[in-house]
């Protein structure tokens, strides 16, 4: 079997096992849930600081992609588990990861994974030299703009792209707000090459428009909270009390505990259920 297999079978096997841990919310505990999204704030802002430190290293990174494709594009025709693996196994992290999904606890283990200078640092300092630079540049966009799209959009990346196989233009303009080199995915391209065609002047006027970027209205709080919503819901908890919301969303601070919090944060809650997130 293929490791890409082997992790996703690995994923499933976990899945099934970690139902009887007995946990609070799903998969995972309450400290593990606020480590989760403690990190939100940071994410988005490196989001924002990553294109600024590429533009500052243009000769590193072009020395890193050499004469190679350097395109990620097409990674996101994939549901978002099925990218992470892909990116796993190009940098040969599927071998550590998968030991991390057989553990007793591998949400514990992946969370671990990520504190500072925890298992990952350790493997990086370790293999440094051997790293194939451009999957982990392509890891940590795609990773990025995914959580991105979650926040803004409830779903992934490749939950948009397959909207666009599907016939939805606004989807597809939506995934290139967040990432434009979703142009290169095959549905996204040959929905451009037939607008091309048609000369498809209001899918033009609405792609012009898209290329832009992430309109400002989208508040950052609301984004975080999005995410923790999503999240909760891939590990298994989507049923709320009323304690429930007032200790994920307001005591770690996604949320404030203003009047008429817990039914704003509900309507939240209401919208992510309509939503196909991977």
């Amino acid at each position: 079997m293929h490791s890409l297999d082997h992790l996703l079978l690995d994923r499933k096997l976990r899945d099934r096992s970690i139902t009887g841990m007995g946990k609070e919310f799903g998969k995972l505990t309450h400290e593990q849930f606020a480590r989760l999204v403690s990190g939100l704030p940071e994410i988005r802002s490196q989001t924002h600081e990553l294109p600024k430190l590429i533009a500052s290293k243009q000769s590193r990174i072009n020395e890193w992609f050499g004469k190679d494709a350097c395109s990620w594009g097409g990674i996101y025709e994939l549901p978002f588990l099925e990218q992470m693996a892909l990116l796993f196994v190009l940098l040969g992290l599927n071998i550590p990861l998968r030991a991390a999904a057989q553990s007793d606890d591998p949400q514990e283990a992946v969370l671990s994974w990520l504190d500072d200078n925890g298992p990952l640092d350790s493997w990086f300092n370790l293999n440094e030299k051997t790293i194939e630079k451009k999957y982990l540049l392509w890891l940590v966009i795609v990773l990025q703009r995914n959580i991105l799209c979650i926040m803004v959009n409830h779903k992934t990346m490749g939950a948009l792209v397959d909207e666009v196989r599907r016939g939805d233009d606004s989807a597809l303009f939506k995934a290139v707000q967040v990432d434009r080199s979703v142009l290169l995915a095959s549905p996204c391209a040959d929905r451009l090459s037939r607008a091309e065609m048609l000369n498809d002047k209001g899918f033009f006027r609405h792609l012009r428009s898209a290329l832009k970027g992430i309109s400002q209205k989208h508040m950052p709080a609301i984004q975080d909270l999005r995410y923790s919503i999503i999240a909760l819901r891939e590990c298994g908890f989507d049923r709320f009390t009323d304690q429930d919301i007032e200790r994920l969303f307001i005591g770690t601070r996604l949320y404030p505990g203003s009047a008429g919090a817990l039914k704003n944060i509900r309507k939240h809650i209401q919208l992510a259920r309509k939503q196909s997130t991977t």
